[in-house]
């Protein structure tokens, strides 16, 4: 069970790498999502406000913070949804996802989908899913961390990049 804990991890970490770029840089975030940049910046507070306790549940196997993890399972749900929402509307521009500018499109919808199921399951078996201690947990972070890359990479890989 610990192998959930690292794409739930990798999860985790977009969402605070996602968070601190939308609240550096909002109007992206707005355009995609049809906001204003008061609600583009508050969407990326929440984004941290959830990421932080999700990499320390994992992490440390904090009960406490398992709400974290829900919300996660939660926000990538919703996110799932509104990228599936637009594509079947035919609107394939900016994500939103991040700085890189990807297209909205099977890449994206699939990797919100996945990090949201992981999530639940996670949820579900806290606190299986968090981290054991010592080296090994090391080398999981490390793990979660290159899957994370490969993740915020993974949009603009497989969809495009926004115009």
């Amino acid at each position: 069970m610990i192998l959930l804990g690292v794409p739930v991890l990798a999860g985790a970490f977009l969402l605070v790498e996602a968070g601190l770029e939308h609240i550096r840089a909002p109007k992206a975030l707005a355009q995609a999502a049809g906001t204003g940049v008061a609600a583009a910046r508050a969407i990326a507070v929440v984004e941290f406000v959830i990421g932080v306790p999700s990499v320390a549940a994992v992490v440390f196997g904090t009960p406490e913070l398992r709400w974290a993890l829900a919300a996660q399972a939660v926000m990538y749900g919703a996110f799932a949804a509104h990228l599936s929402w637009r594509r079947y509307r035919g609107d394939e521009s900016d994500c939103g996802c991040n700085s890189m500018g990807a297209q909205v499109g099977p890449g994206g919808i699939a990797r919100a989908v996945v990090l949201a199921a992981a999530t639940v399951a996670a949820t579900t078996l806290y606190p299986a899913a968090a981290l054991p201690g010592g080296a090994i947990a090391v080398l999981l972070i490390a793990c979660a961390a290159v899957v994370a890359i490969l993740l915020y990479t993974l949009p603009a890989a497989v969809d495009g990049r926004a115009a």
